[in-house]
């Protein structure tokens, strides 16, 4: 047993919610699960505990012969496919021309071609067992493997096998199913075993399960005009190698009438996606355990067609500056050069109303070209994800918890977007390319090392509140470096925000009626004084703010005490004329003197 096999085995015993079924799991959680409390000091441990735990639990997920992908040779029926003549005919086994079904429980081998054949499951109640050993069958019109009725079917890709299932025309209907893939079944379906498979699909989807679809190994190469693999109740993988390409959906949900199905749940595994729908679109929850993936959706970020209310002519800037490394001992961080060419874009002024999350869903087509979406919550508890995508990379319409992972994510709309409650517990995320960088109704940071580049805000919370507890923050806005709706807390954690250059927006933004707290560590904020908020006066550590009077250039910005020690070394990436520092060495009363391009501006901390 591989040792992805054996994670599963004891992974994640424990869960929020106990499932002895897939019915055991959870649906939506309301807003307020989990989310960090609106006061100035908050137990970020506790919370992260809270937050991280998930729905599923892989024990509940798979059975022993799921993850098993052996067969017993012995005693099973082996069936030769062959364009002139199928042999391997028994009591389970009817062989009619070119179609070969299986009526009774047994494990039966298959080998050869069929250049317009067809494997039929009808067996009842049945568990039956498929062994592809280098099969290759084209079925022109239907589905090259109908599971019609069973009570459950094991394909199994035999050791060193390669195998071809293919699709070649529009599907035509044999019974009251729109039996519309390569493998289709009416019963739930598990792929195991170690061997590859190919599928090709000219006018329909992959791989299709109307109840749930588990895919425990093998290696699998989906091209196809529909969905690569679709389950209706669940799609759950525990391990294996996919490279995906879909005109529509890589792997896709769509029981959205039952809270307790609909979800996707990965342990393990690689994935190479490239849709032109969704990478993966769940009916209700998304968890990941682990896993490497590769995602472009919708043709990636540069292929939006999406505009927002608050873009103004001429599109995003230049290039994407490189951040350099996290600071060691008490040095601030340097955070690369310039970007190429111009500044960041002016972003004009924010929409009007409430500023509460879009939900841009679906492209001119009406195609939705997300990279990861759920329309429950979404769990994230590690994995190496790169996404590429039109709109969102990460997308929820409930909750989203992200707790250890490394994300790389270019997009034409939000980095992560939640409609609800987004809560970061760990991991490194790194947003080249967005309209927003991260974005819920409420944000809450708790640890991780996240980078931003985006055109408007950088973390938006477009609800009650944001708060920021810990790890480590760079953003580089166009609009609001940070935008709380509500109140803005920072509890801790290193946070360095090179903002607008324009008056229109500010690098710290927060609700008319809300206050922004500084509890604990650094923050350093450049940007414009415009629209320069400062920090209430009940935070527990000093804030200085200093409006410039006139634009600096891109460049060092030093805050030095009145004996010369250096408090923050910080190199601005955009012009600026309001700086904004709090750190713990910050004292009441003490003077400090601030060098911006070469001038030096003396503040006292009040």
């Amino acid at each position: 047993m591989s040792y992805r096999r054996k994670k599963l085995l004891v992974l994640f015993c424990a869960t929020a919610l106990s499932v002895t079924t897939v019915a055991g799991c959870a649906g939506k959680n309301s807003s307020t699960d989990n989310i960090v409390s609106t006061e100035t000091e908050v137990n970020a441990e506790e919370t992260a505990a809270q937050s991280e735990t998930g729905t599923f639990s892989s024990a509940d997920m798979f059975t022993e012969r799921d993850l098993a992908g052996t067969y017993e040779e012995s005693g099973a029926v082996y069936v030769t496919l062959s364009d002139d003549g199928i042999t391997g005919e028994t009591d389970g086994v009817v062989i009619d021309g070119q179609t070969v079904t299986i009526t009774e429980e047994e494990t039966y081998v298959f080998s050869g071609t069929l250049s317009e054949g067809q494997i039929v499951v009808d067996a009842d109640d049945a568990k039956v067992q498929i062994v592809l050993d280098n099969v290759d069958i084209t079925c022109a019109t239907n589905a090259a493997v109908y599971v019609k009725s069973a009570d459950k079917v094991f394909v199994t890709l035999a050791e060193g096998s390669q195998n071809t299932l293919r699709n070649t025309d529009e599907y035509v209907a044999i019974d009251d199913n729109n039996i519309d893939a390569v493998i289709f079944s009416k019963s739930d379906l598990t792929l195991n075993g170690t061997g590859s498979l190919t599928i090709v699909s000219a006018e329909g989807h992959g791989i299709v399960s109307k109840d749930d679809l588990k895919i425990t190994g093998g290696t699998y190469d989906i091209t196809v005009a529909g969905h690569a693999l679709s389950g209706k109740d669940s799609v759950r993988i525990a391990d294996g190698t996919f490279i995906l390409t879909a005109e529509k959906d890589g792997i896709h949900t769509e029981n959205a009438d039952d809270e307790e199905k609909g979800y996707i749940y990965i342990a393990d595994g690689d994935f190479t996606i490239t849709s032109d729908g969704d990478g993966m679109d769940a009916s209700n929850i998304v968890q990941i355990e682990d896993g490497t993936f590769d995602i472009t959706a919708g043709g990636g970020a540069a292929n939006s067609l999406k505009t927002h209310e608050s873009d103004m002519p001429g599109g995003p800037g230049g290039g994407m500056p490189q951040n350099g490394e996290r600071p060691d001992g008490e040095d601030m961080p340097e955070m690369g050069e310039k970007p190429d060419g111009a500044n960041m874009p002016e972003m004009g002024e924010k929409p009007d109303g409430a500023n509460m999350p879009q939900d841009t869903t679906t492209d001119e087509s009406g195609t939705s070209t997300k990279g990861i979406k759920a329309d429950g919550d979404m769990y994230l508890k590690g994995g190496t994800y790169q996404i590429d995508s039109a709109d969102d990379s990460i997308h929820s319409n409930a909750n989203i918890t992200i707790a250890d992972g490394t994300y790389t994510l270019a997009t034409g709309d939000d980095g992560v977007h939640a409609d609800d409650a987004l809560i970061v517990n760990g991991g490194t995320i790194t947003v080249t390319e967005s309209y927003e960088g991260l974005e819920g109704l409420t944000v809450t940071i708790n640890d991780g090392t996240i980078d931003i580049t985006a055109r408007d805000d950088g973390i938006n919370a477009a609800g009650e509140k944001m708060e920021l507890n810990g790890g480590y923050i760079h953003i580089l806005a166009g609009g609001d470096g940070v935008d709380s709706n509500g109140d803005l807390t920072i509890n801790g954690g290193e946070i360095y925000i090179d903002g607008p250059s324009d008056n229109g927006n500010s690098a710290i933004d927060y609700g008319d009626r809300s206050s922004a707290y500084v509890n604990g560590g650094t923050l350093v904020a450049i940007g414009s004084s415009g629209m320069a908020e400062g920090m209430s006066d009940s935070s527990k550590q000093k804030v200085l703010m200093v409006k410039l009077g006139e634009q600096m250039e891109a460049g060092n910005v030093v805050l030095t005490d009145s004996e010369g020690n250096v408090i923050v070394s910080y190199t601005a990436l955009k012009s600026y004329d309001c700086v904004i520092i709090s750190t713990a060495e910050v004292e009441s009363g003490a003077t400090y003197t601030l060098t911006t391009s070469g001038t030096m501006t003396e503040v006292t901390a009040e």
